[in-house]
């Protein structure tokens, strides 16, 4: 669409401020810093079966020397 209309047009279509969308653009533009530990969660995950919550999964990143909360690792778990 931004081919079509001016950037402002389409922002204030979508009530969305210009600083925000600026924001987000930045946002997407950055690599995702968790990625590394997704990957490891992933594995995790898959050695045990699907078995392991994100309790012992943050327990088994924490024996491997990853330091990381439990609330992220729920977080990372649930997408």
């Amino acid at each position: 669409l931004r081919q079509f209309y001016p950037l402002d047009e389409l922002l204030r279509a979508a009530e969305i401020p210009r600083s925000t969308f600026y924001y987000h653009l930045k946002a997407l533009s950055k690599p995702d810093k968790y990625a590394d530990v997704k990957k490891r969660i992933g594995e995790i995950y898959h050695e045990n079966k699907g078995r392991y919550g994100y309790r012992r999964v943050t327990l088994s990143l924490h024996r491997d020397g990853e330091r990381i909360n439990h609330k992220a690792v729920q977080r990372l778990m649930g997408t």
